[in-house]
């Protein structure tokens, strides 16, 4: 197994987020099965957040000039993120306005993915040692090792496939 660091396995949370997203649109729009799914892409995202939180947050605090201000900024998104999932929560696929709440967490998504993978990442990568980051990714997979015994499902799929384990 190649070994990651910390910047890889959360790029690979946004594909697997961004593969649920497509998902939940290909799928009918009465179908319940849209539930499932948000629901999946509501737990890969909290397993996001707490792999940034408990490992990626404090590289940026330690690695960084300024990096309290990224930290402060990523919060901020996460933020929107929470209260947009809050809001989703009771929701069901037969309740106006579903599809676009729906829409519109995936576009407040796809914004905190562009903003790391095009600010974040990059800075980090040329900021903090390459040991430190190999390190952490160590961490994170030992942690998702552990939530994947229990998670399963639609991403439990996307995450073997980029993994190399065949096809979606």
């Amino acid at each position: 197994m190649t070994r990651t660091d910390i910047i890889t396995e959360l790029e690979t949370d946004h594909r697997v987020i961004e593969a649920l997203f497509t998902w939940i649109h290909r799928t009918p729009i009465e179908d319940t099965g849209r539930e499932r799914l948000l629901q999946e892409a509501a737990g890969e995202l909290a397993r996001h957040a707490a792999a940034q939180e408990r490992y990626l947050y404090p590289a940026v605090r330690s690695c960084l000039p300024g990096g309290d201000g990224f930290v402060e900024k990523e919060n901020a998104g996460q933020e929107r993120l929470t209260a947009m999932l809050r809001g989703l929560e009771s929701c069901t696929v037969l309740e106006p306005g579903f599809d676009g709440r729906v829409r519109a967490l995936e576009r407040e998504v796809t914004q905190h993915i562009r903003h790391e993978e095009h600010d974040l990442f990059p800075t980090l990568r040329q900021g903090c040692p390459p040991e430190t980051l190999q390190r952490l990714g160590a961490q994170v997979r030992e942690d998702r090792a552990r939530d994947r015994a229990v998670a399963g499902g639609s991403a439990a799929t996307v995450r073997s496939v980029l993994a190399g384990g065949g096809a979606v």
